[in-house]
């Protein structure tokens, strides 16, 4: 009898860790590698910084514009109308947020891609979403793990997951699907999160990140900002630079453009162009220039040209806008 109760505890245990294995597998495939249902590709790896280096042609001009959201009739406006097209002279760099939201950002997508000698881009929050998006199809039900979705890789991290995924919408997860893995891929191996124009002429230093960047970044020693900061931030911890936020968290956080009036001229060659903040609208300052002007709620896309005054020895810096309908 003892035997054979020992032969039945036996099965029993059998039949409990064949379970527990099953369940465990169960568990790695469903929830450990989301990406693996439905199947996705992986995009590329993404630059955080590019550069533009040895700039000394002085009829070469470069035009920052702020967020245009997929309004592509005035993007076409702004470059057929208003400053004469894109030919060898013209660098634009776009600010982020080139997609979402707008009637068309499938046909800017496709103008960018086709236009990549003349047009570089920064990805601002929403192409950092749109691309979430397509990793992780079911992102739905990954509010209370975010750690377990399949991250992007960028230079600097390899595994970003933003901060609130809630903010992943099911438009995102269309214009994902609209745009598919081609472009996509695309846009991940030409933009950047952050660009760095070096001008020769002068020694100054132009950049662009789509929220912004702090006085030092990516150009003291080991302060490289956080790919978080350098697409969604709005307001900083004055006392602690580390600590930025799209929210004022407290009294002690600010608006970060404000530490560059304050301790911009340690670094008096340098000059910031970002977006993504339309609540203050076109913001231009003495090193930092917003140009999100809410083209997307019938306002005006802002853009601002840079080019070399020969006579005077120095760069002029030009407003261009069309008005959003």
């Amino acid at each position: 009898m003892d035997s054979k109760r020992k032969k039945q505890a036996i099965t029993a245990s059998t039949v409990l860790i064949f379970l527990a294995c099953c369940l465990y597998t169960l568990y790695i495939v469903k929830f450990e590698n989301p990406g693996l249902t439905p199947p996705v590709l992986l995009l590329p790896t993404i630059s955080t910084l590019k550069k533009i280096e040895h700039v000394i042609d002085p009829n070469q001009r470069y035009v920052f514009v702020g967020d245009i959201h997929g309004n592509y009739d005035e993007f076409m406006e702004l470059i057929d109308d208003k400053i004469g097209g894109l030919g060898d002279d013209t660098t634009m760099v776009l600010l982020g947020d080139f997609i979402h939201k707008g009637p068309d950002s499938g046909k800017v997508v496709s103008y960018i891609l086709s236009h990549k000698d003349q047009i570089k881009c920064v990805l601002g929050n929403h192409e950092i979403l749109v691309m979430m998006a397509y990793l992780n199809p079911d992102f739905p039900r990954w509010g209370a793990h975010p750690k377990l979705m399949t991250p992007l890789t960028f230079s600097t991290e390899n595994k970003f997951i933003p901060q609130d995924i809630s903010k992943i919408s099911e438009a995102h997860a269309q214009l994902a699907h609209s745009l598919g893995f081609s472009k996509l891929s695309q846009l991940a191996e030409h933009c950047s999160v952050a660009i760095e124009l070096n001008l020769d002429l002068t020694g100054d230093k132009l950049f662009g990140a789509h929220a912004g960047m702090l006085p030092g970044d990516f150009m003291k020693p080991n302060q490289i900002p956080s790919v978080g900061s350098l697409s969604n931030m709005k307001f900083v911890d004055k006392k602690h630079w580390s600590k930025t936020s799209r929210e004022k968290e407290n009294d002690d956080y600010v608006r970060w453009f404000k530490l560059w009036d304050k301790y911009g001229d340690r670094f008096s060659n340098a000059k910031v162009f970002y977006g993504h903040d339309a609540s203050m609208g076109l913001n231009l300052r003495e090193q930092t220039k917003g140009l999100d002007t809410a083209c997307i709620k019938d306002h005006l896309l802002s853009s601002m040209e840079v080019k070399y005054n020969i006579k005077k020895g120095q760069y002029d810096y030009k407003l261009i806008q069309v008005k959003c309908s």
